[in-house]
């Protein structure tokens, strides 16, 4: 089984403005609603992947029902603990004219001990033998900040692999129980290598994932925006140069290859192809308006050039 674990679940709203103007009065020509937060964007991908998954967390609010009325219309199983603080809202800014994306993120809902609790008897449960877990995603208030170490450690103990895509200290704690993979983005190995991020290039990439992986991390996939990708296993390091595709929206396209790392190790691809497969699956989200999940045809549609981009280095 795949689970998916999102701590501060988010309703994404998403405002398509020609020429934002900070300051000033801007008439929105476009609107768009999706039930969000990491692990649920991959929860997302994976079904559109044919791939089921059990997606839990925290929900609690008006948009409680909202979002599992969307989940049980995609078909995918889910089990959120109930919380007595709301779900927070997101809103995703796309400036058409100056190709510029803001996001305005809320910290999210406080979480009491009994909730966290609650919820650690049952993720403890559920995690068996086999299974795959996807942690990923900030945390809301009052959960500490070893939470994913926590988890990881649990899953572990049960027999399970674990996916880790975190950043700051969530990622540095979780690394502690050397997870099975992780998903930073370039800033957020940037931050975990003690490195500053405008002046990495994929030469220090490379030199952070390998100090990583002896921590005993097994595989550490960095996703670079429009300078590519880097896929560091235990058979070798992995390069790729980015898709071309038209930009509508990069919320999302992060989650798009962690779902692709689960895709890759339930069907056995090897990691050339694991790598293709990640930045077709980018690719693809980025490209689409929202956190709308991409779809199986739109990532084989870019597999052929994604393979095309990619190089063991």
């Amino acid at each position: 089984m795949v689970i998916t674990v999102t701590l501060n679940p988010a309703l994404d709203k998403t405002l398509i403005i020609d020429n934002f103007k900070l300051g000033d009065v801007n008439r929105v020509i476009g609107v768009r609603y999706d039930i969000g937060g990491k692990g649920i964007n991959v929860s997302k991908v994976l079904k559109n992947l044919d791939i089921d998954s059990l997606a839990t967390g925290f929900l609690g609010g008006i948009f409680k029902d909202t979002f599992e009325r969307e989940l049980d219309k995609r078909k995918i199983s889910h089990h959120f603990i109930t919380i007595n603080g709301d779900v927070r809202t997101n809103v995703k800014i796309i400036d058409n004219k100056n190709k510029l994306y803001t996001d305005i993120n809320e910290a999210g809902p406080n979480i009491t001990s009994e909730e966290l609790n609650s919820f650690i008897s049952f993720y403890s449960n559920q995690c068996q033998k086999g299974d795959l877990v996807v942690l990923s995603g900030g945390i809301p208030i009052g959960i500490p900040k070893d939470i994913y170490g926590t988890l990881t450690r649990i899953a572990k103990e049960k027999g399970a692999l674990v996916i880790l895509d975190a950043e700051g200290s969530f990622l540095d704690e979780g690394i502690k129980e050397k997870p099975f993979a992780i998903k930073p983005n370039i800033y957020e190995l940037s931050l975990l290598c003690g490195m500053k991020p405008e002046e990495v290039d994929e030469k220090k990439i490379i030199k952070g994932a390998i100090s990583i992986k002896k921590k005993g991390v097994n595989s550490i996939l960095i996703s670079m925006g429009s300078l590519g990708a880097v896929y560091v296993t235990d058979n070798g390091i992995y390069t790729s140069k980015a898709l071309k595709v038209p930009v509508k929206n990069t919320v999302g396209a992060g989650d798009s290859m962690v779902a692709a790392l689960v895709y890759s190790l339930i069907n056995n691809l090897d990691d050339m192809d694991t790598l293709s497969f990640a930045q077709a699956c980018g690719g693809a989200t980025v490209s689409l308006e929202g956190t709308k999940a991409c779809t199986k045809e739109q990532v084989e549609e870019l597999l052929p050039q994604s393979k095309k981009n990619v190089r063991r280095v």
